[in-house]
């Protein structure tokens, strides 16, 4: 299938033909040429703390099994037997010395060794080459403190090089305290019907839709702890107001990257209050502490740092929950939403359990501004099916010659204002390179 992907993705004008987001044949090649060929995320190292642990997760479509090996190193394979296909592992999470196939009984060590194969003397007559048939690992596979990232093309650039500046904020949400950071609550999982590029966007710089989309769950007084942003860490009726007058602030601004990794970020005013209003004696001690950490372990402005951000391609850590959304896709038209929740390995087990009962409150099938956004991307993929809707692009023109600053001693290269839609074409900028089937090496070099 040849796509004109000029015909779909004008960077210069900001339009995004909205066929993108579903059609059949754009979704077989994004699973070739963008899932196959970009970082993306397993899990988290919490979840597979002692040897024979593992955890099963998806990249794409693809059932991917994670264990913590023998020797102590994470592993990451198909969960797919060499001999029929069938799982080697149907359970969610555990511990096993092994895994064996219940189609045909063969079995596979820790690190995705075939060792056992039934009749391997006198069906196979000892020919079959068990080296060559252990079950097929991803091709890269790092941590960026604790978040386990793998790839399945051996030519694109390692985690750090991609991830780029984007790095310098994740930090600020996995290792806060320079302790790390752990999942609690196991994984919140569902399907929603829409494109997963409609979420990523979402996350990835549309602070525009925040006081429209959210005002009923703010107007019933929804807010989170961990919303510390000073000025609008409480959501009131004026919120419009205080958001847009924010844009000119040199306090707020966006974060894009080479590899379409993006932020709308803002930095506390200086006197803002550090602890959120209304939350128990326990809660604001801790959040004195932790910000009394931060700075001393991420230096004063990365301690102030907090916003809607998204790595490409489905990935995110929603700073005002501290919650990671991953989107995985499930055909142009449904999303499978993963959803977990990460606390600071520095807190007490009580402020743990408070700020996961707040996350979920917020995030969630069950959470109020997950619903809300739920509803618009489900909609804005009924609006992107029609056979006349797809004859007129999507408006991505916001902010698309707001002034660029240069990076500093403490701030990266940025874009002034935390709202826009600049990061969501970066993102669709990457999308198109991959789909086009450009190598990494010419990704590199454009």
């Amino acid at each position: 299938m040849v796509i004109e992907l000029d015909k779909l993705v004008d960077t210069e004008r900001g339009l995004v033909n909205r066929k993108i987001f579903a059609d059949p044949g754009i979704y077989k090649q994004e699973l070739e040429q963008v899932f196959a060929r970009s970082w993306l995320f397993l899990g988290h190292e919490s979840q597979i703390p002692n040897p024979g642990d593992f955890f099963n997760t998806k990249m794409g479509e693809d059932p991917i099994l994670v264990t913590r090996g023998k020797d102590g190193k994470v592993n990451a394979m198909l969960n797919s037997c060499r001999h029929r296909g069938n799982s080697v592992e149907r359970s969610d999470l555990g511990n096993r010395n092994n895994f064996m196939c219940t189609y045909h009984g063969w079995t596979y060590d820790l690190e995705g060794k075939l060792i056992t194969v039934p009749g391997f003397k006198e069906l196979y007559h000892e020919e079959l080459d068990l080296e060559n048939w252990g079950l097929v690992r991803v091709s890269q596979l790092e941590s960026f403190h604790g978040l386990i990232f793998a790839n399945w093309d051996p030519e694109a650039p390692g985690l750090l090089e991609y991830m780029g500046d984007y790095a310098w904020f994740l930090e600020t949400r996995v290792n806060p305290q320079g302790q790390g950071s752990e999942v609690v609550g196991g994984i919140n999982r569902w399907v929603m019907d829409c494109n997963w590029k409609f979420a990523t966007e979402n996350f990835i710089g549309d602070g525009y839709h925040a006081a429209i989309t959210h005002k009923s769950a703010t107007l019933a007084g929804h807010a989170v702890l961990n919303n510390r942003q000073g000025g609008i860490d409480r959501a009131t009726s004026d919120m419009t107001r205080s958001m847009f007058t924010t844009q000119s602030s040199p306090n707020t601004f966006r974060l894009a990257t080479k590899y379409g990794h993006g932020a709308g970020l803002m930095l506390r005013p200086d006197g803002a209050a550090v602890v959120p209003a209304d939350v128990s004696d326990m809660v604001a001690d801790y959040y004195r502490k932790r910000s009394e950490g931060m700075e001393k372990h991420l230096g004063k402005t990365r301690e102030r740092v907090g916003g809607w951000n998204a790595m490409f391609p489905n990935f995110s850590i929603n700073s005002s929950a501290d919650q990671i959304h991953v989107w995985n896709p499930s055909g142009p038209l449904h999303t499978e939403c993963w959803v977990y929740i990460l606390v600071d390995k520095a807190a007490s087990p009580e402020v743990k359990k408070a700020l996961k009962v707040s996350a979920q409150r917020h995030f969630g099938p069950s959470g109020m501004f997950e619903q809300d956004d739920g509803d618009n991307w489900k909609l804005s993929t009924i609006g992107a099916k029609g056979t006349i809707a797809q004859r007129y692009p999507l408006n991505y023109q916001m902010g698309i010659n707001d002034e660029v600053l240069g990076a500093t001693d403490d701030l990266p290269q940025r874009r002034q204002g935390w709202m826009g839609d600049t990061n969501q074409m970066n993102l669709h900028r990457m999308w198109a390179k991959l789909m086009s089937g450009k190598s990494w090496a010419d990704i590199r070099r454009d």
